[in-house]
């Protein structure tokens, strides 16, 4: 055959192979494309607004439920979601506390975004060490935006904070960025700072370990909130003033639910028998 009648009539058989493709929008070229759907991109700052929008009055009680590390756990991760809608819908907000995903891979992303936005209220997540693998670090940005974060509800402030060390090349966390944002926070009734890996760890870096933690002290800071450890562990830090959290694994099937009101700071470990 001709060899140009033969590729012509190789594009001909070919045309509904590529407009199948062309037609299937969430069709998959390499696992390391981010290409996501319109409310898959900037959750973060998009549910902060909603969190905003809420209205809730500094002489109000807030309510926010704390759990991370929920890689690859998709069956657990279900279960979790309905059991928080089921017993504490009423929560305002939850902080997810990084290693959303196993490989930093967006179909990870997605997945546990898809069952996180089951929840009866807004989540908000700040970005982990398994996040920033492969091409990881640009998902996160696309999915949820900055890896440095802040926002303000009911005349209280939170801080999202990478301290991701290894994987940022021991550039983080910015602890300059840490200290502008804690200078004023005295005019706020508490302040909490949320990132994936605790000053405690290796894996923080032992050079930025002591002076976050004397930031946090000095500007009396209410509680620092982690995950990484894949337990559930609550401390105070050398200084005996500030508390430390670490949330156990989604796998564990557990999360925290704080209480805050003006003037106190409670919480509820809660343990779902594994059904």
């Amino acid at each position: 055959m001709n060899h140009t009648l033969y590729l012509r009539w190789l594009g001909i058989l070919m045309l509904p192979l590529t407009l199948l493709l062309q037609g299937c929008e969430k069709f998959e070229y390499s696992p390391y494309e981010v290409r996501l759907d319109s409310d898959e991109k900037n959750i973060n700052q998009r549910n902060i607004e909603k969190i905003q929008a809420l209205q809730i009055s500094p002489s109000d009680t807030l309510r926010f439920i704390l759990t991370a590390d929920s890689q690859g756990f998709y069956e657990e991760n279900e279960i979790l979601v309905n059991h928080i809608n089921q017993h504490h819908a009423n929560a305002d907000f939850l902080l997810l506390g990084g290693d959303v995903t196993d490989f930093g891979l967006v179909k990870e992303f997605t997945l546990v975004n898809d069952e996180f936005k089951k929840l009866k209220m807004p989540y908000v997540a700040v970005v982990g060490n398994h996040d920033a693998v492969n091409n990881g670090k640009e998902v996160f940005q696309a999915m949820y935006g900055k890896f440095d974060i802040s926002f303000e509800v009911a005349n209280k402030k939170f801080i999202l904070l990478n301290t991701n060390h290894l994987e940022f090349d021991k550039q983080v966390p910015d602890l300059v960025w840490l200290e502008n944002e804690l200078k004023g926070t005295e005019k706020y009734n508490q302040v909490f700072v949320l990132s994936h890996i605790a000053p405690r760890s290796p894996e923080f870096g032992p050079e930025k370990a002591k002076i976050y933690e004397s930031l946090l002290s000095q500007y009396n800071v209410d509680f620092s909130l982690h995950g990484h450890s894949h337990k559930y562990s609550q401390y105070f830090a050398s200084d005996n003033k500030v508390p430390y959290m670490e949330a156990g694994s989604t796998e564990k099937l557990e999360y925290v639910v704080f209480t805050v009101t003006p003037d106190k700071v409670s919480f509820e470990r809660v343990q779902i028998q594994n059904p």
